[in-house]
C-alpha cells in the first residue's frame, strides 16, 4: 500500500514483469563436498550466452546496469551496483546492494526475495 497523489486513500500497487527475455537469469553450478565442507573451487555463472568463472583468484564479481561492472544487466529497477555474487565461507553467496531487491529462484521452482543482506545459493537457479 501507498500514498498516490491526488487520492485520500493509499491504493496497492502492482508490477507485471511481461518481457521474459528481460529477465536476469544466473545459473551457478556449485559442487560442495559435504563429507568434507570444503568449498568449491570454482563457480560458474551463464548469463545472455555468456559464462563467468568465479575461483582462481576472483573471489566475486559484480552486476548492475552500470558498464563497469563485470555483468552488465540492463533495466530501470536494475541499480547502478545491483548486487555481488563471492565464495566466502564455505558458500557462494548472492550480495544484495540494491534499491529494489533481488529475487533467487531455485532449480526446483521456490524464490527468494533480498533486499540489502546476502542469501547463498544452491546448485542451480
Amino acid at each position: 500500500m501507498t500514498t498516490v497523489r491526488g487520492h485520500a486513500e493509499e491504493l496497492e500497487l502492482f508490477e507485471v514483469l511481461w518481457q521474459q527475455e528481460d529477465a536476469t537469469s544466473m545459473l551457478p553450478s556449485i559442487e560442495v563436498d559435504a563429507r568434507t565442507g570444503h568449498r568449491p573451487q570454482r563457480v560458474r555463472l551463464r548469463y545472455m550466452g555468456r559464462e563467468y568463472l568465479l575461483g582462481e583468484g576472483k573471489e566475486s564479481l559484480t552486476l548492475g546496469r552500470a558498464e563497469d561492472n563485470d555483468i552488465v544487466v540492463k533495466g530501470n529497477l536494475i541499480s547502478r551496483i545491483h548486487a555481488r555474487v563471492e565464495m566466502a565461507r564455505n558458500k557462494v553467496l548472492l550480495v544484495d546492494q540494491s534499491t529494489n531487491g533481488s529475487f533467487v529462484t531455485t532449480q526446483d521452482g521456490k524464490e527468494a526475495f533480498v533486499r540489502r543482506d546476502s542469501v547463498a545459493l544452491q546448485a542451480r537457479g
